[in-house]
Parts: C-alpha cells; sequence; structure tokens
C-alpha cells in the first residue's frame, strides 16, 4: 500500500488541468509519449502514484470505473476522492488494471453506433513504454497506424500480456466501436491508443 500526500485545491486543479490536455494531445495523436507528473496526495491507494494522477483527472461524479484485482480498499478511497461510482466491469467508463492482469476485455463497454462514445476507457499500467526498442526479454512491439499517424509508428511496451492484446484487438476490430486505451509504465511515461487506432504486434 502506498501514501500519496493530498495537495492544495487550487494545485491539485492545476495539476489536473495540465494533464488533461497532455492526455487529449496523445490521445489525438497516438503513439506519442509524453510525461506525467505524480499525484502527491494523502491517498492509501494500490496504485502508482501516476496512474493516481491519471484517475484524479478523469473520474468525477458522472463516471463509473473499476480497479481490477482490487486487493484493499483503493476502489472505496478513489470513490471518496472523485465522487465517482463503482460498477461492473461490463458496465464501468472506465478500468484501472496491469497489463499482466486476465481480464475479458472484449467484455467491457464498446458503445452502440448511435453512441460509439460510451465505450469504455481502460488505464493500463506497465512496467515500461518507449518509442524505441527495448532490451527486455518479452518486450512487445506494437506497429500503429490509423488517424493521428503519419504512415506508421511504433511503440515498445515490457509488461503487458499477449492474451490481452489479442482480445483488445478483437474488441476494437468493428469500428467506430471500441475500447480507447491510456497506458502508464512505472517512471511517468503515457501513451494513448484510440479505438480508431489500427495496430499488428510482435514479441521480441
Amino acid at each position: 500500500m502506498t501514501t500519496h500526500s493530498l495537495p492544495t485545491i487550487s494545485e491539485q486543479e492545476s495539476a489536473t488541468q495540465e494533464l488533461f490536455r497532455t492526455l487529449l494531445d496523445c490521445m489525438s495523436r497516438p503513439g506519442k509519449i509524453a510525461k506525467l507528473a505524480p499525484s502527491n496526495g494523502v491517498l492509501e491507494i494500490d496504485l502508482t502514484p501516476y496512474v493516481v494522477s491519471v484517475a484524479l483527472t478523469l473520474l468525477d461524479q458522472e463516471v463509473t470505473f473499476q480497479i481490477v484485482h482490487d486487493k484493499g480498499s483503493s476502489s472505496s478511497t478513489l470513490q471518496v476522492y472523485t465522487m465517482a461510482s463503482l460498477a461492473p466491469l461490463n458496465q464501468c467508463d472506465f478500468v484501472f488494471m496491469h497489463g499482466t492482469d486476465s481480464v475479458d476485455v472484449c467484455g467491457l463497454k464498446r458503445g452502440v453506433l448511435a453512441y460509439p462514445d460510451e465505450s469504455a476507457t481502460v488505464v493500463c499500467s506497465v512496467n515500461q513504454l518507449s518509442d524505441s526498442k527495448l532490451y527486455q526479454s518479452g518486450t512487445t512491439k506494437l506497429t500503429l497506424s490509423g488517424p493521428g499517424i503519419k504512415d506508421q509508428c511504433q511503440l515498445f511496451l515490457d509488461g503487458i500480456d499477449e492474451q490481452l492484446l489479442s482480445l483488445w484487438q478483437r474488441a476494437n476490430q468493428e469500428y467506430p466501436l471500441g475500447i480507447d486505451w491510456i497506458f502508464v509504465d512505472e517512471m511517468g511515461n503515457v501513451c494513448c491508443i484510440p479505438r480508431s487506432t489500427q495496430f499488428a504486434w510482435e514479441v521480441m
């Protein structure tokens, strides 16, 4: 369990606004890697301080969320600080998980044709992400294409399960339906891959 110290309201609002702009920019430019500032709130929570920053930015009283394999009181703590509601995985707006968790992401909300934006966003923790080759055994190389990408770009991930990649690809095969992803690594690097992005992968 990690303790994060709580900033003042004005500091939190400023940090939240800056982080939200960063996420929007990354979502419009899939594959771009940006740097997050860690949260310094007093939250007893089993998430990295960088993922906590994302949670405090995205969650409010109008959305629902779930933390996969929550081992303690992390979910209830986030409820108190964000006023967001817990919901089952197949109904929630935001899913917080690790890339090695066993989750059938095909069962998450993928929107409907009339409202494709009513889909889930997965905030996925990984060990490391980079736009250049990583040398850890089992690193995954994603080759991305689609809106916001000139030709193709590559993203390297350490700490994501190959089965999860297969399920993710299946969940997004009927665009505009699908799931948006936000990847955050242990050093605070962040990258967004919206449901409009096509990808292929290779385990290095």
